[in-house]
């Protein structure tokens, strides 16, 4: 298909606004539907291109964001809520609560049986929205409320988590909810287990399971000496102290642990001997044990349990 000017600048303004392009007239619309047929394009939502190089190099989260501010434009009165919401105040979340690719918005009307797929609306007769990244939102409270209501334990502590993390009270959380004259057994649960501590979405899905498990609550970050600078402790990502003093640890492996800007072997050589060197020192803190841990095991609980298990990592009383 023959280069189309005005088509490419409508796709590079687009890049450059982190968002999806959308045909503003019907020239533009049949334009853009070509090359969607043609295989150049992807198409997330009606009426809304991108493509296909620059769609594949994003995240699910980025993805989702490209949509939303192409909404924005086009609905400047929608305030956006749930998922959608989340994303824009930036609190982590797994990746996997993006397969529906749905956007969400506030909406003071109840919904119908007759909307488009990929638009979910939560109904709230009042709505207080504020502005983060570049869209209207709900705020922090009802953004959390509603994560909290429409995902599990599991997939919901990351977003408290993160909260925690950006200084949210949460107690106002809980007692916004309250507000709302809704059930709080699930907000109450997320409070109390939520720690600012944690510090990305994979270490809290992987506590999440930890707790669902029933092992005992770990301790986040516990600092350990470094010898070569004793100014910047060694931190362990979960800790159990035994009655006899000794220590067990678990480190969270994220994917790009041994991944380097540079990609170069003695980058990656010397990210190897420095892991090494903080396990030597981990150890010689009383450490007896320490388990590597990996964002599949918060997919596959029993294979965690088992590694806990095998490390010596105690379960909680009944009360």
């Amino acid at each position: 298909m023959r280069t189309h000017a005005p088509t490419e600048r409508l796709l590079d303004e687009a890049e450059h606004d982190n968002r999806c392009a959308a045909g503003r007239t019907e020239l533009q619309r049949k334009a853009l539907l070509r090359r969607r047929k043609a295989g150049l394009l992807v198409s997330p939502y009606r009426n809304l291109y991108a493509r296909f190089p620059y769609w594949n190099a994003l995240t699910p989260i980025e993805r989702h964001m490209h949509v939303a501010k192409a909404l924005a434009l086009q609905h400047p009165s929608w305030v956006f809520a749930g998922l959608t919401a989340a994303c824009a105040h930036g609190l982590d979340h797994g990746y996997s609560l993006h397969d529906d690719k749905m956007i969400t918005i506030a909406s003071t009307f109840p919904p119908t049986k007759h909307q488009y797929r990929k638009l979910r609306r939560i109904y709230m007769p009042t709505v207080d929205s504020v502005q983060r990244s570049s869209l209207t939102v709900t705020d922090i409270n009802r953004t959390l409320t509603d994560c909290a209501m429409a995902y599990s334990f599991i997939e919901a502590l990351p977003f408290f988590d993160s909260a925690a993390r950006q200084g949210t009270v949460l107690t106002k959380v809980l007692e916004y909810c309250r507000g709302l004259g809704m059930d709080t057994a699930r907000i109450v649960r997320l409070c109390e287990y939520a720690d600012s501590l944690s510090e990305n979405g994979g270490e809290s899905m992987v506590r999440a399971v930890i707790i669902e498990l029933g092992f005992m609550i770990p301790r986040l970050q516990r600092p350990f000496r470094n010898p070569r600078n004793p100014d910047a402790p060694f931190r362990a990502d979960f800790s159990w102290e035994m009655p006899d003093g000794t220590i067990i640890v678990a480190e969270f492996d994220g994917m790009g642990k041994y991944v380097l800007e540079d990609g170069t072997r003695q980058g990656i050589r010397e990210r190897v001997y420095a892991e090494r060197e903080r396990e030597t020192a981990l150890r010689s803190g009383r450490v007896r044990r320490i388990v590597r841990l990996e964002y599949e095991d918060a997919l596959y609980p029993e294979r965690l349990r088992k590694k806990l298990l095998d490390a010596g990592v105690p379960l909680r009383r009944c009360r």
